[in-house]
């Protein structure tokens, strides 16, 4: 079962020209300085506006074109070479951004429209989407950690950079705290976008909401830099916040709800030693079963090979996707589920090919919820893909262990219609498919 790890790559960037990795470049024709983010030596640009101590200032427009061809335009306000006042930045045949740009990126009242249709609008904070209710964005805490990003936990920041976390921290006493983890390359300020209405409906109830800085991450079972990380954000949450140790909830989408439910299995698993256990689990459309995973992939790889030049964008994505799954795991693992099953075992949440669940085991005494928008026909439309390649078949069989197994707690929530992506275009792989207010009266009950 396959879906998905490149849900959120790239969904859109403000901050072309503001990077930290980037450099000025002298403009064609005056020799003018303009920030360019990774420039390279097809890169030329024009700028008809003022040049002041050689470098672009004032208003004016910019064109930025790469091996000759226009790829972006700037019309607005600079300082310093940098995008700075109000301006419309517009990567061609993609989107454009307007709003209020500062040192180069986006920040404050601002909108971001698509070329396919999408549409943000709303608080931009250093070039991220980052759209939380003017009452709730000054109380959003941004902590660091002291763990370097050496291993990549995190695809937004350099090697040299600390690991973060983000919290909305209520005034009164904490009485629980929800944990939320990014999918593959998705920002932490992402997930709080898609999450406005829960971070700021369970903030109302005094729960605080926290989402982590982890979207590269391997499965715990073998990514130790990821683990103590996780141990040690809820250890500063426990000690700086005096949060309850025994209520946290994690949840995820797709990578991170995988964390989420491998985190809370290895909490009951006496082979592993966590910071806490936790009270409950969201799985947001996780894949669940590796050794499916894997043979999903590799029987998706050659379907799309097959049809070769006439793969449309999306396929072409999920070629990509399935490539990659296939790539780590036989890094990860050593190679392929035939030569190493137990590997791939202790590395899923759930097997199905197991009479014990696998890991799903150890949450037999766990509420536990698991979220899928099982849309079949926009996935044929869309990817090819029919029942079998949906994480909504592994999800349905977990739930069913966990029930028959004893758990009364376990919920599989078949959302059907309800993904749409922060910018809102349809997508069954997406936070829309929680229900905020009916979330929100589930984890009230839980805390009790």
């Amino acid at each position: 079962m396959r879906l998905l790890f490149f849900g959120f790559l790239i969904l859109f960037t403000t901050n072309s020209f503001a990077q930290n990795n980037g450099k000025f470049v002298k403009e064609h024709q005056s020799n003018c300085k303009i920030w360019l983010d990774e420039p390279t030596p097809t890169d030329s640009l024009t700028w008809n506006g003022n040049c002041k101590n050689n470098y672009a200032s004032g208003t004016g427009f910019l064109q930025w074109f790469q091996n000759h061809k226009l790829a972006a335009t700037y019309k607005g306000e600079m300082k310093q070479g940098k995008f700075d006042g109000k301006g419309k930045f517009e990567i061609i045949g993609y989107a454009s951004f307007e709003g209020t740009f500062i040192n180069g990126a986006l920040n404050g009242k601002g909108a971001a429209y698509f070329n396919n249709g999408g549409k943000t609008i709303g608080n931009f904070v250093n070039g991220e989407f980052l759209n939380l209710d003017d009452k709730y964005l000054p109380i959003l805490k941004k902590q660091t950690i002291a763990i370097k990003n050496s291993m990549e936990t995190y695809g937004n920041i350099t090697k040299v950079d600390n690991l973060f976390y983000y919290g909305l921290v209520p005034k009164s006493p904490i009485q629980a705290v929800l944990v939320l983890f990014p999918s593959t390359g998705e920002t932490a300020e992402n997930v709080i976008s898609c999450n406005k209405d829960l971070m700021q409906q369970v903030y109302d109830k005094n729960i605080l909401a926290v989402v982590v800085s982890a979207n590269y991450n391997n499965t715990l079972d073998t990514d130790t830099t990821a683990k103590r990380f996780f141990d040690t954000v809820f250890e500063d949450i426990v000690m700086r916040y005096k949060a309850p140790k025994d209520k946290f909830i994690l949840g995820g989408l797709s990578l991170g709800g995988m964390n989420a439910l491998q985190y809370t299995e290895m909490s009951r698993n006496p082979k592993h030693i966590t910071y806490l256990k936790p009270l409950a689990v969201i799985g947001i459309d996780p894949p669940v079963d590796l050794i499916d995973l894997y043979n999903g992939a590799k029987t998706a790889i050659v379907k799309y090979e097959k049809e070769g030049n006439k793969l449309s964008e999306s396929k072409k994505m999920a070629l990509q996707e399935d490539h990659f799954l296939v790539n780590e795991f036989e890094k990860q693992y050593g190679g392929s589920p035939d030569k190493f099953p137990e590997k791939y075992v202790e590395g899923s949440m759930f097997t199905r090919s197991r009479d014990d669940g696998g890991n799903a085991k150890y949450l037999i005494n766990v509420p536990t919820r698991l979220y899928c928008d099982p849309d079949i026909v926009w996935q044929l439309k869309n990817k090819s893909r029919d029942y079998y390649d949906l994480n909504a078949a592994n999800l349905s069989a977990m739930t069913n262990f966990l029930m028959q197994s004893g758990n009364t707690k376990a919920e599989f929530i078949p959302a059907i219609g309800k993904g749409f992506r922060v910018d809102g275009t349809r997508h069954p792989h997406s936070w829309s498919i929680v229900e905020p207010t009916d979330c929100l009266k589930w984890l009230l009950k839980l805390i009790k």
